[in-house]
């Protein structure tokens, strides 16, 4: 299933999303992980859609084909509920949210904000923000962030001559078939004279100046009002392999939890059993 390009305006500028089953009678918003993009839907949306699902997954800011922020501004993790508002706005509500990763983390504090926009809510790999504040470190933080920005560069460093060449890389980085990654690496990529190159914007990788502290992240899980799903990775994975789940599961106290085989992007490798379990999800509760 061939997905469609759509675009939402904002103040800040254009955010460009995918679309799978326009027309279909239920609507999910999909929210992508850190340096991903709306592809990195392509496995699990044409799955749901052929079950009556119309799938709508956002490029974040920075990422994919959507605008990148002005220059001498940063990605602060908490501006990013500035950018999913308007698009929230511009659907009809409620619907539901499927977020992975990062997207999970901003989708459960918007969500907690306004538990009337939203009917269900589907996590994945995700619990909030991470890493938190820790007590004694935030000075020390903020100069390393600081540190970081003044010898940032927006320039692009690495060409690659093909496709292929461009894969092998983030195969590096996140292991998976070819096939697989290839749609969110097309997705990713810009083209110049000198070969391809990550259109994702560098300072994305730039440090959080100030973080959530833990008590705030599970004040948020806490105060989500609408039946959640949770959906982790088994064996734990390196993305959730830290000293809060089990308190963060416990403040979420999610309505269903499933533990699947498979790594942090289970949703790409392992699709069909993810949407097995979103779909039994969503017709139960």
């Amino acid at each position: 299933m061939t997905p469609s390009e759509l675009t939402f305006s904002t103040r800040s500028g254009d955010i460009a999303a995918l679309e799978w089953g326009a027309g279909n009678t239920n609507l999910i918003l999909a929210l992508h992980g850190w340096l991903d993009n709306a592809a990195s839907f392509s496995q699990l949306a044409p799955i749901l859609a052929d079950q009556d699902y119309h799938v709508i997954a956002i490029d974040f800011p920075g990422h994919g084909r959507s605008h990148h922020r002005a220059v001498g501004h940063n990605y602060g993790f908490i501006d990013y509920l500035l950018d999913i508002q308007p698009v929230f706005d511009q659907l009809t509500q409620p619907f539901t949210v499927v977020a992975h990763s990062m997207g999970a983390a901003l989708g459960s504090m918007y969500v907690a904000a306004y538990p009337e926009a939203v009917d269900k809510l589907v996590l994945i790999e995700n619990l909030g923000a991470i890493p938190p504040y820790q007590k004694g470190e935030a000075t020390e933080n903020l100069r390393h962030s600081l540190d970081e920005w003044r010898r940032h560069s927006l320039k692009h460093q690495r060409h690659y001559p093909s496709i292929d060449h461009a894969v092998k890389a983030r195969q590096k980085a996140t292991p998976m078939p070819a096939d697989i990654l290839r749609p969110m690496i097309e997705r990713g990529l810009g083209k110049t004279v000198k070969g391809y190159h990550w259109r994702t914007d560098k300072r994305l990788r730039l440090g959080s100046l100030v973080r959530l502290d833990e008590q705030q992240i599970q004040e948020f899980l806490a105060d989500i009002e609408v039946p959640t799903q949770l959906i982790l990775a088994e064996p734990l994975s390196y993305a959730m392999n830290y000293p809060t789940m089990t308190a963060r599961i416990n403040a979420l106290s999610p309505t269903q939890m499933d533990k699947l085989a498979g790594d942090h992007h289970l949703h790409m490798t392992q699709a069909d059993a993810v949407a097995d379990r979103i779909l039994h999800f969503l017709t139960t509760h």
